[in-house]
């Protein structure tokens, strides 16, 4: 495939929208990394298929940003859990996130219209 691959480009886009989807996730309420695996499939991503370590991994990095902050919790019966929060930086990140992808449906549905409007040649 010319544009980088069977499931490349996929995958890079998958990662980059894990971040704003854990923003609206811990915007709604504070949670744990676990417990918004499952919380995920609202946005189409597979928790069967989801690597738990991407998950944690962009928590991570988001709260190394400033995005969100977390602490120990000890309301579970098991083992203490880290719970995060989304902090104002975060809310910032998420507004921007959002009005980009409103501009991106915007422009997609331009293209996709123009597609529908055009009559397909046909290659002799």
């Amino acid at each position: 495939m010319p544009w980088g691959g069977r499931g490349f480009g996929r995958r890079r886009r998958i990662i980059s929208f894990l971040q704003p989807c854990l923003l609206v996730l811990l915007r709604r309420d504070q949670a744990h990394g676990y417990s918004l695996l499952d919380d995920l499939a609202e946005f189409g991503f597979d928790p069967e298929f989801l690597d738990p370590s991407l998950v944690y991994r962009a928590l991570r990095e988001m709260e190394s940003l400033g995005l969100v902050t977390s602490e120990w919790s000890d309301e579970s019966l098991g083992p203490q859990r880290r719970v995060y929060r989304v902090t104002p930086a975060g809310e910032e990140y998420l507004a921007q996130w959002i009005a980009d992808l409103r501009q991106t449906r915007r422009e997609i549905d331009a293209l996709l219209a123009a597609y529908d409007a055009t009559p397909r040649l046909d290659k002799v």
